[in-house]
Parts: C-alpha cells; sequence; structure tokens
C-alpha cells in the first residue's frame, strides 16, 4: 500500500512540474496566433483604407463616373437625345464616352430613333439584346476627334470595326448617305454631329427590322 501511495505521488508531482511548460506553452501558441492575425490585417488595411491625398477619401469608394463636359454629358444635357442617352446608359457606353479619350460620334437624334418601329426599338432596349444594341452604337462612334472640316471623302472605321462612308461637298456632309444636320458640337473627350437617321451595320442586317 505504502509503494502504491509513493507511486501516485510521485506521478501527481511529475504532473505538477509538466503543467507550467504546458501552459506556458499554449500560451505562447495562442500569442503568436494572435500576432500573425495582427500582421495579416495590417498587411490589407493599407489598400482597404487607401485615401486620395486630395479628397481625403478612401480609394476603394472610387467608382468610374461621367466627367463634366465629356460627351455623354453633352449628349444627356440635350432635349433632343433622350433616347441615345438612355441606349449609351443601357450599354454602359455613357461611361466609356464620359471618360477620357478621343472619340467622334454621328449622334443620331429623338427623331431618327422615331423612325424606328416601336417593336425595333423596344426590342433593342432588351437585356438579351444588349451587345446588338452596343454594336449599333459603335457604328457611329470613330476613334480620335474630326471637326466637320477634317473630314474627307472615303471610308473611315468605326469603333465597331465596320466601315462608314462619308461624302464631303461644300454645302454639306454626308455619313452613309445621311447629311449631318448639326456639325462640331464640341466636348472635353471629342466632338458630336448630328444626324437624322440611325446608321446600321451589315452585321445588323435583319435584326428586328433595323433594315427596314
Amino acid at each position: 500500500m505504502e509503494q502504491r501511495r509513493s507511486m501516485i505521488h510521485v506521478h501527481f508531482a511529475r504532473e505538477a512540474m509538466k503543467t507550467p511548460v504546458m501552459i506556458y506553452h499554449n500560451m505562447k501558441t495562442r500569442h503568436l496566433t494572435h500576432t500573425v492575425l495582427l500582421l495579416s490585417i495590417a498587411a490589407f488595411t493599407p489598400l482597404a483604407f487607401a485615401q486620395n491625398e486630395k479628397s481625403g477619401k478612401p480609394l476603394v469608394e472610387d467608382k468610374a463616373s461621367v466627367q463634366s463636359g465629356s460627351l455623354t454629358a453633352v449628349i444627356a444635357d440635350s432635349a433632343t437625345f433622350s433616347t441615345l442617352t438612355k441606349a449609351l446608359k443601357a450599354t454602359g457606353l455613357d461611361l466609356t464616352l464620359g471618360a477620357k479619350g478621343e472619340f467622334t460620334v454621328f449622334a443620331p437624334t429623338d427623331d431618327a430613333f422615331g423612325k424606328l418601329s416601336t417593336e425595333t426599338l423596344t426590342k433593342l432596349m432588351l437585356p438579351e439584346n444588349k451587345e446588338k444594341l452596343r454594336e449599333l452604337l459603335l457604328y457611329h462612334v470613330v476613334a480620335g476627334r474630326k471637326l466637320a472640316a477634317e473630314l474627307t471623302d472615303g471610308d473611315v472605321k468605326t469603333v465597331n470595326g465596320a466601315k462608314l462612308k462619308i461624302d464631303v461637298e461644300s454645302d454639306k456632309i454626308e455619313v452613309n448617305g445621311e447629311k449631318v444636320s448639326s456639325a462640331d458640337v464640341t466636348a472635353s473627350n471629342g466632338v458630336m454631329h448630328s444626324i437624322g437617321k440611325v446608321l446600321v451595320p451589315k452585321s445588323l442586317d435583319g435584326f428586328a427590322g433595323l433594315d427596314d
């Protein structure tokens, strides 16, 4: 019996000696884990909360927006381009033509869109036809700033990839046979020429009655 008690005392003595070491080890492990977590958060903090030196606002809040004086802004401010404005927004091209760059836009007026049937216009504006509408609109956009005096006879490639035919005479300019009604409306990122017809690339012939 005495021998058994002695063994029990030795066992508890050994455990008592181990306990501080284990507690220290566990505390050290938790402390190390906490330190790693803090370092990880600190590494991402500059990115998540980086601030614009001028505005003092977090850069992560910056979003693409239409610049004042841009082609998109000029088009939206005109009462004769409400349909074009809606179409640009529906395709996201309002941001493209509202940012930096140089573009020439042959802009169809509301009357131009009015020449399309209601069914055709409605179909073009459907979400599932977004790419078709985008293709149509880009057929009216040429890279670079082209004032009326700089336009010459011949074909010009559009952002769509297809070409427009330009005819220049002393008293008028025609694009695919359609007369430019108002030229040289300038913007911070290009110039706009108004036309009275929606121009249709060959790739969209037959779509929703566009070639009627």
